[in-house]
């Protein structure tokens, strides 16, 4: 089972960093990951397609030229991954932090276990805006 991964960035090209997200997403398989740059006015876009390069596995990138907000990035990332996958689950963290780095290790480490231990985790926690859209940060807190 492949669960989506959403992540949207806003004017981040000084804390995003390349090497952390390569060793993240790294021999992640269970993972159809997006990234989203959501009307970024620095060179987030460049960052994020060198992540793209950098990592194993398939990474797509969504460009909003211009920010409607966070739910118009989210909903575009969604639009997206479910135009392209049959995923059961969508996991959103509708604004990065470097302190994020932690948070979406524990996260993936949890979804490359039993599925089963997945399928609790997203019973348990309440949905973002769409169906079958989570809160990477509301798991979290179910997990622990």
């Amino acid at each position: 089972m492949k669960i989506g991964v959403l992540i949207i960035f806003r004017n981040d090209e000084t804390v995003i960093d390349v090497q952390q997200f390569t060793k993240l997403f790294t021999e992640k398989t269970k993972l159809q990951v997006c990234l989203v740059n959501n009307g970024s006015t620095d060179k987030t876009l460049e960052v994020l397609k060198e992540i793209q390069e950098e990592v194993t596995i398939p990474i797509s990138i969504i460009d909003v030229k211009k920010s409607s907000g966070y739910n118009t990035a989210i909903k575009a990332g969604v639009r997206y991954l479910t135009s392209k996958n049959d995923l059961p689950y969508i996991l959103c963290l509708q604004h990065y932090t470097a302190k994020d780095m932690q948070l979406l290790d524990e996260v993936f480490e949890v979804i490359q276990q039993e599925s089963g231990v997945v399928k609790g985790l997203f019973k348990n926690t309440k949905r973002m805006m769409l169906k079958n859209v989570f809160s990477i940060r509301g798991i979290m807190e179910k997990a622990s």
